[in-house]
């Protein structure tokens, strides 16, 4: 074969990989696109909401959906939809913001490393969710909970280290 065969064999398989691999990627993630709008389109309903700024998914002890965004009256609110689909607005304004409790996390954990911080449900009260590793060798991962309107301390939970053999 030629070189010009050759490359165009290359570059046929490459393609061809490449849209498998996209067609593939495409597949795995629908369910959840199709859930993150499905969640979208209930929150703009509930909540007359102009604008989403954030979609967060939380699994405790259900299934939860929080809507950050911005209602008609200019206001941010969060947007709670839960299995029952039952939904509840709540103004931004009426909890602590999760800036304010980042900060205040790390003034009384300088070493732990923040990986996500997320609304959602423990026990039906609205929270914030903080998971992290507390800095040591080997890490260990927490979830902090905290209540969302007032950013009081709930409880919290370790996870088992992972040792490295």
């Amino acid at each position: 074969m030629t070189l010009q065969r050759w490359l165009f064999v290359i570059v046929a398989c490459l393609l061809l990989l490449l849209t498998v691999g996209f067609i593939y990627f495409r597949d795995i993630q629908d369910s959840q696109w199709t859930a993150i709008k499905a969640a979208k389109k209930q929150a703009i309903e509930a909540a007359g909401l102009t604008e989403v700024d954030k979609v967060y998914h939380h699994t405790w002890d259900k299934e939860t959906w929080v809507i950050e965004g911005i209602n008609k009256e200019n206001e941010n609110v969060f947007v709670w939809l839960t299995e029952e689909k039952l939904s509840e607005v709540i103004k931004a304004s009426e909890g602590i913001s999760e800036q304010n409790l980042k900060n205040t996390f790390k003034g009384k954990q300088p070493n732990a490393v923040v990986k996500r911080i997320q609304p959602g449900l423990l026990d039906d009260q609205r929270v914030w969710e903080i998971y992290y590793s507390d800095g040591e060798n080997p890490a260990r991962y927490h979830y902090d909970f905290y209540r969302f309107d007032n950013g009081a301390f709930i409880d919290s939970y370790k996870l088992p280290s992972r040792t490295e053999p």
